[in-house]
């Protein structure tokens, strides 16, 4: 991979992260308004969502975004790409301080360096070569045993927190809806670049057409879309029944890290490096981990639905 196409990748992965940090913060506020998701019927929460303007933009912000996303995985590695989460929320912090007029902190400052280090490190110790996967490498590559125990574990772990929570009358829902949708959201990026395998933009049209009429394309469609509707659905039920503040810290954590450890699992990504490029690597993910984790805590500015509830009810109570 050249020095350009490793900028690119980046570009193009900073772009749609920075769409979908923007877009989930709209959703965010839209979700607040609006009555709880398990209280209202199927059609009537979809007519409650597409009448909110706020949700409305961020959801289209977070689907165009995937168009930038899938061109970034077809030309980089998941360590390389996911990890500029970090700088889509610095772009955050900077849309909300000339947009929003919301003042940036010391703590702000410091994730924002943290973020822009570890990716400057990744950058430079990334392979020069990413290899390009055929359909069928893809399909030999996610059913190999560590593969398969990869998916099983991460999907019953995010599974139990949900049901555990639910029937506990969603007690630490931010914890267990927040860590659950960020492993969704972790394994749709892993079919992402599975949906992408065999996709080559040189020869856009006929690599295209030789992936759609495989059975095993649309089944990677398939599970990239549940996964992804997941990863939505989770979050927002997370933000109505618990604190948003630890919501997205969470979602976004587990959102990095899962495909990372994925793709060294899956498809090996760290074994062709030396030891020094492993060490390097796992510090820039841990500096760039901190850095979202101060930013996603400070970029949560606005009550839960829950608390906005209780406080008119509280001032109703009040004025009676």
């Amino acid at each position: 991979m050249s020095a350009l196409t490793i900028l690119l990748t980046i570009f193009l992965a900073i772009l749609a992260y920075s769409m979908v940090n923007i877009g989930m913060a709209l959703e965010k506020k839209g979700a607040a308004e609006l009555p709880h998701i398990e209280e209202q019927s199927f059609l009537q929460n979809i007519k409650n969502f597409l009448k909110n303007k706020f949700w409305l933009i961020g959801f289209m912000l977070t689907n165009i975004q995937w168009v930038f996303f899938l061109i970034a995985l077809e030309y980089g590695s998941l360590s390389l790409v996911t990890p500029m989460m970090g700088v889509g929320l610095v772009v955050l912090v900077i849309f909300s301080y000339f947009y929003l007029k919301e003042p940036i902190s010391k703590l702000e400052i410091i994730g924002i360096l943290c973020i822009i280090i570890g990716v400057v490190i990744l950058g430079a110790t990334n392979p020069n070569e990413e290899p390009f996967y055929s359909l069928d490498e893809m399909i030999t590559k996610l059913s190999s045993l560590g593969s398969i125990i990869f998916f099983i574990v991460s999907t019953i772990l995010a599974s139990l927190l949900v049901i555990i929570s639910i029937f506990r009358k969603f007690s630490f829902a931010d914890i267990a809806f927040g860590f659950s949708g960020g492993i969704a959201s972790g394994i749709g990026v892993i079919f992402s670049k599975a949906f992408m395998s065999g996709i080559d933009f040189a020869n856009f049209g006929g690599s295209f057409l030789a992936s759609v009429i495989r059975w095993e394309w649309w089944i990677f469609l398939l599970i990239l879309a549940t996964f992804n509707v997941v990863s939505m659905v989770l979050p927002l039920i997370g933000f109505q029944r618990g604190k948003a503040i630890i919501v997205t810290p969470i979602f976004a954590i587990l959102g990095l890290i899962t495909p990372v450890i994925g793709g060294i699992i899956i498809f090996s990504e760290w074994s062709a490096l030396n030891v020094g490029y492993v060490i390097a690597k796992i510090c820039a993910l841990v500096i760039i981990v901190v850095g979202v984790t101060i930013l996603s805590f400070y970029s949560v500015k606005q009550p839960t639905l829950l608390e906005e509830n209780s406080s008119e009810e509280l001032l109703k109570i009040q004025n009676d």
